[in-house]
């Protein structure tokens, strides 16, 4: 699995597909602005994946699910997501893991989980999916 980060606003997580002579264009039109002391805003939390097959078996149904159970609950412990979603407590923990790895979710210092996003969208070009 080959993902890359780029931060664009806070609030929101942007999930996609994209090359890396897009992603490597993108930081340097940022570290260019950045240098110049140029204003770039707020940033979203950007997620891109090189290959569609990458982005679906990192992002599968369950961690979907997870997440949007998640962000509607509040923080939550592992083994009271999993029972929230009525899911093996297993399976919900290395879903979480995976999750946190990839910045999708966060862990308080009272160590429950949850999601710092108002919104995680999927962007998926057509010309990648074929």
């Amino acid at each position: 699995m080959k993902a890359t980060l780029v931060l664009r606003r806070r609030d929101r997580a942007v999930i996609g597909v994209a090359d890396w002579k897009r992603t490597k264009s993108d930081l340097r039109r940022l570290a260019k602005a950045l240098d110049a002391a140029k204003r770039v805003g707020q940033m979203n939390f950007e997620l891109n994946f090189a290959q569609v097959g990458d982005l679906m078996a990192e992002i599968t149904r369950e961690c979907l699910r997870l997440l949007a159970g998640l962000r509607a609950t509040g923080p939550r412990t592992v083994y009271a997501l999993a029972k929230e979603l009525e899911r093996n407590y297993s399976n919900v923990h290395a879903d979480v893991k995976r999750l946190l790895a990839l910045g999708l979710i966060k862990r308080g210092e009272d160590k429950r989980v949850f999601v710092p996003w108002t919104e995680i969208r999927i962007r998926l070009p057509l010309a990648e999916a074929a």
